[in-house]
């Protein structure tokens, strides 16, 4: 869509598809409430004028803010915010806005789109079952509505590690998965969603934590969902002081950053608050709604997946 043609896009409110993508969010969202107040979590309003603190892995997509004789950015990720105040306010959870500087307009890419952040205590297997139940109470929610057909899920779903998954696709180790690879997988899991599971730790962020007895790999895992791919990231956070600071220093973000002129101390708020105060393992993962929405009606482009859809050649 051209930005000339965002001008017509009000001609469209009245196409039922439009309508059911609509009221498809709403129900996704209403599900997520839902779920989350019935298990105690708290929501936080997050910034979206940030530091590269509100950045995820490729800090190169962060759109630039001149913010009063200093940088800021738009945020991507509530996630450093959220793990923060864990330890005040426990089960913690937001939503709203990510932006990335994506220039590409296809069926894949959006420049803004929803994401539902969730950071709690515990360890990895109640992360993986937290996204799966909160996953399901979404689903019956978009099943209320008349006219939507809703694919079969049955929990728990299928868990595969980085290292089979790619031994499966003939690929080598510390190769990312791509969005053809992510669905071969989920063809021969007949369709299903899945996991895949302990990624190098390099592809990752770089707060995820280690795991103990693989040392090249973190305790993290992509939820992957038939049709629309990678629709949630998670991962066990790292909370001791000194390898957060070093994973941080040697990370390729941080490294990338620093290259090209950015704050040295812009992480330090976030280092501080595990230097002074006594974290616990705790977990948490980030869902795009765009692509569950793209699941849930099975669509082949991103950009129907919402009323606005905004990419590089389009702005309202």
């Amino acid at each position: 869509m051209s930005l000339k043609q965002t001008n017509d896009r009000y001609k469209l409110f009245e196409n039922p598809e439009l309508k059911k993508t609509a009221l498809v969010e709403a129900a996704l969202l209403r599900g997520a409430r839902k779920w989350l107040d019935e298990n105690h979590y708290t929501e936080v309003i997050v910034p979206h004028i940030v530091k590269a603190t509100g950045s995820c892995e490729v800090i190169e997509t962060l759109f630039e803010l001149p913010y009063f004789g200093n940088q800021a950015y738009l945020t991507q990720t509530g996630q450093l915010y959220l793990e923060a105040l864990v330890p005040f306010l426990g089960n913690v959870w937001t939503f709203g806005p990510s932006f990335r500087a994506e220039e590409k307009a296809d069926d894949r890419h959006l420049t803004e789109f929803s994401l539902l952040e969730l950071e709690f205590e515990g360890d990895f297997d109640k992360l993986l079952s937290t996204l799966e139940r909160l996953f399901v109470s979404m689903l019956q929610e978009v099943n209320t509505l008349p006219g939507v057909i809703m694919p079969r899920v049955a929990i728990p779903f299928k868990r595969i590690r980085y290292e089979d998954a790619i031994e499966s696709l003939g690929l080598t180790f510390g190769m990312d998965t791509t969005s053809v690879d992510e669905q071969e997988l989920v063809k021969e899991n007949k369709n299903q969603p899945l996991f895949i599971t302990h990624f190098p730790k390099e592809l990752k962020y770089f707060n995820m934590r280690v795991n103990d007895k693989d040392p090249r790999v973190v305790n993290s895992a992509d939820f992957i969902l038939p049709k629309a791919g990678e629709s949630a990231g998670a991962a066990e956070r790292e909370f001791n002081t000194i390898k957060l600071r070093r994973r941080l220093l040697e990370s390729a973000m941080m490294i990338n950053y620093a290259a090209n002129g950015g704050d040295k101390h812009a992480f330090d708020w976030y280092l501080n608050a595990y230097q002074e105060y006594k974290y616990k393992l705790h977990s948490g993962f980030g869902m795009g709604i765009n692509r569950v929405t793209k699941y849930v009606l099975q669509l082949d482009d991103i950009r129907e997946t919402t009323v606005y859809p905004t990419n590089s050649e389009t702005v309202y």
